[in-house]
């Protein structure tokens, strides 16, 4: 096999009642309207405008591969201040447990070093199969090897570049766990991590490790994924992929560790579950205290991650078969300083669906969801989120709306959430408000036939 250069990531752009609800799709004028249900009957169904073949918008080692599609995604961002992001890795092994959204007959692995100061060595790397739940024991039998590059054992990723493995035959199921394992012989620098995983990892002590099925050598224990970013997977049944960008609320925050309990699992589950939008996967690029239009960087914590808007094209544009987005973020914006006017989240988030739909993506929005008596709350926060919402349920520029805000808001208080979904803090959900918000994206014209792309553009 021929071997690609790694992609160099460009650099972020300038900010430019009791009853369950059910999701809403937004109605407009007469020939608007037109528009809004041929894309609606399209969404989330392939489009040939962003059917991945392993092309540079997915950046990988392997040649062109068709039929690709994202089954588990994370976010990358910065090495925090201290810890072990910023301290790195020197010949240790990290075995991840990540979980599947659909299945396929082979996988292949996204790695990133986008925040490195320098070349990420990596050594051996492997795929297994838990031996129960969250193990770091492999299932006997299951363990395969992953190679780079043409079927390299080992490769380096330079300072700012993300690489894709080598296609590996491997079973995957759907909905469940994968063990993936990487060795990093040599001193990494501050790690490229994803610090928020509701999901626990593990470090070995000094040595390659990778290949152990036992987890004896594991010593330590993160709630963190380190420089792994995605699992592709190809499969006959698979019809692309559906990503989800958003904060902390798609992150999982709240929800039970190890439980693949936040709502874009609870989303995979109920796509599998309908004939009409079996074979969908489901990529998380939520990012705990991520902003649509400020970089982490900006704080004193960098872990928060470049913007959203900075991020559009590496976390969703540039993952295998995507079909669509859900966009549900701008809290941040309202709470954090200097704090956004509901008007620029939803200039921002307006820009981030004009770039998706340029590229024939389709778009869900998601409404702001209450978070009254948090610490950051303020009335002045809450006027914005109540005015953002109300722009996001009417503006003509997304496909879908999520309400998310009604699925979950305590009738008797709208500005509170739900007691029954609320995680504790006031803010953030607990699993069953994830499976709430889950059950309120839309998907009732999954089963309508693909729409040519050209007939899908709008305005």
């Amino acid at each position: 096999m021929s071997a690609a250069r790694p992609r160099r990531l460009p650099p972020s752009p300038a900010p430019a009642g009791g009853t369950r609800p059910g999701p809403t799709v937004r109605r407009r004028s007469a020939a608007a309207g037109a528009l809004a249900l041929i894309s609606a009957a399209a969404l989330l169904l392939p489009s040939s405008a962003t059917a991945d073949s392993g092309s540079p918008t997915a950046a990988g080692s392997g040649p062109a591969t068709a039929g690709w599609a994202g089954s588990w995604g994370t976010a990358p961002a910065p090495a925090a201040p201290d810890g072990l992001s910023r301290e790195g890795f020197d010949n240790r092994t990290v075995r991840m447990v990540v979980h599947t959204s659909i299945g396929g007959d082979g996988l292949r692995l996204r790695l990133s070093n986008a925040y490195g100061a320098q070349p990420l060595a990596v050594g051996r790397t492997t795929v297994a199969l838990p031996a129960s739940g969250s193990s770091p024991a492999a299932a006997p039998g299951s363990l395969r090897p992953v190679t780079f590059d043409g079927g390299a054992a080992a490769t380096t990723l330079p300072a700012g570049t993300e690489k894709i493995s080598d296609p590996v035959p491997f079973p995957v199921p759907a909905g469940a766990n994968l063990l993936v394992s990487v060795h990093l012989p040599k001193p990494t620098g501050p790690a490229t991590w994803h610090w928020l995983a509701q999901q626990r990892s593990y470090v070995s002590g000094p040595g390659d490790h990778a290949a152990d099925p036992a987890g004896t050598a594991f010593s330590r224990t993160e709630t963190s994924w380190f420089f792994l970013t995605g699992v592709d997977v190809q499969g006959p049944r698979n019809r692309g992929s559906v990503v989800a960008l958003g904060d902390s609320q798609t992150d999982g925050s709240g929800t039970t560790q190890d439980g693949n309990a936040r709502w874009t699992d609870a989303f995979a589950r109920r796509l599998a579950l309908d004939p009409a939008t079996r074979g969908l996967g489901v990529v998380n690029k939520g990012l705990g205290g991520n902003r649509v239009l400020r970089d982490g960087s900006e704080t004193d914590r960098p872990q928060r991650g470049t913007s959203a808007l900075g991020r559009l094209d590496r976390d969703v544009i540039h993952q295998s078969g995507v079909r669509a987005a859900v966009l549900y973020e701008g809290v941040n914006d309202l709470q954090l300083t200097p704090r956004a006017s509901a008007d620029e989240v939803l200039r921002g988030l307006r820009t981030l669906a004009g770039r998706l739909r340029a590229r024939g993506v389709h778009v869900v929005v998601g409404t702001l969801t209450p978070f009254k008596d948090s610490p950051l709350w303020t009335a002045d926060a809450e006027r914005a989120r109540t005015e953002l919402n109300t722009a996001l349920r009417a503006s003509p520029d997304f496909d879908a709306v999520a309400d998310f805000d009604l699925a979950v808001r305590d009738p008797a208080d709208p500005q509170r959430v739900r007691a029954g979904f609320d995680a504790g803090d006031h803010i953030h959900l607990n699993d069953a408000g994830h499976r709430a918000l889950a059950d309120a994206v839309p998907t009732g014209a999954l089963s309508a036939d693909p729409v040519p792309t050209d007939a899908r553009r709008h305005r």
